[in-house]
């Protein structure tokens, strides 16, 4: 990614996965799957309730999939929250109270794990910073910008994002441009005024551009792509071959 000396934008807009916190090779199935074995473990030792990581990871999957699906007939401008997901994962999954918590923290434990700071980016994010620019940070993301707040405090102590927008908070996406529609509103700033940078062709390049704000892409390298790809047919074999998920007893818990 070639970054200008300097970008003469009064307000620089910044994706967050895979631009300002860069995913590892690993697909968002293992990533969910390491979700889920960490909840089943930390479920088993803190609370003595068994659950099979199959069977979280099963329902994480479907819970999303209806949630999604929903959405595109309902509010196709907007976006799910992972609270309202993690909500029905516990019921599902006869959690409730500090158990059910759990399943927000093995996530957050695991985004933490997986996740590294975009460093040259964010050098010079804070050169620009300090010559006068305003850094926002704008994602398509279920989580709220408390939850991606945390990520970057602990990823990128010294981060120069000053407010952070989220999808889930504004049920408006970037894909749709709703999102930058809000941004544009809530920072008082004209489209020409604003530097967007982001991974996605979509939400990042052509639906910003559309709109007037002056666009940068962060192009992931092909080796990562390819081997995100692989880890994802692999995970896809994984589950094809394992037993089905095992949904214990609600309630169930080790003697």
């Amino acid at each position: 990614m070639l970054l200008p000396e300097r970008s003469a934008a009064r307000v620089i807009s910044c994706d967050v996965f895979d631009t300002l916190l860069l995913r590892d090779h690993r697909s968002e199935s293992r990533r969910f799957r390491d979700i889920a074995a960490l909840a089943a473990q930390r479920l088993a030792t803190e609370h003595g309730i068994l659950r099979d990581p199959a069977a979280i990871w099963s329902v994480r999957v479907e819970v999303q999939r209806h949630a999604y699906r929903a959405l595109d007939l309902a509010r196709p401008t907007g976006d799910v929250r992972f609270a309202d997901m993690v909500d029905a994962m516990a019921q599902v999954l006869g959690l409730s109270g500090p158990p059910a918590a759990i399943l927000h923290e093995a996530e957050i434990a695991v985004e933490r794990a997986q996740l590294s700071a975009n460093a040259p980016l964010l050098e010079w994010l804070g050169a620009e910073a300090r010559a006068g620019a305003r850094v926002i940070a704008v994602s398509d993301i279920y989580h709220d910008a408390a939850t991606i707040g945390l990520l970057l405090g602990a990823l990128c102590p010294r981060h120069p994002v000053a407010r952070i927008y989220t999808s889930a908070d504004h049920d408006a996406t970037k894909r749709t441009g709703a999102l930058f529609a809000t941004v544009l509103r809530a920072e008082g700033a004209a489209p020409g005024e604003v530097l967007h940078i982001g991974d996605d062709h979509r939400a990042d390049v052509s639906m910003p551009r559309a709109l007037g704000l002056r666009t940068l892409q962060v192009v992931r390298p092909r080796h990562l792509i390819l081997r995100r790809r692989t880890d994802a047919l692999r995970a896809r074999l994984v589950s094809a071959l394992a037993p089905p998920p095992r949904y214990d007893r609600p309630g169930s818990r080790l003697a």
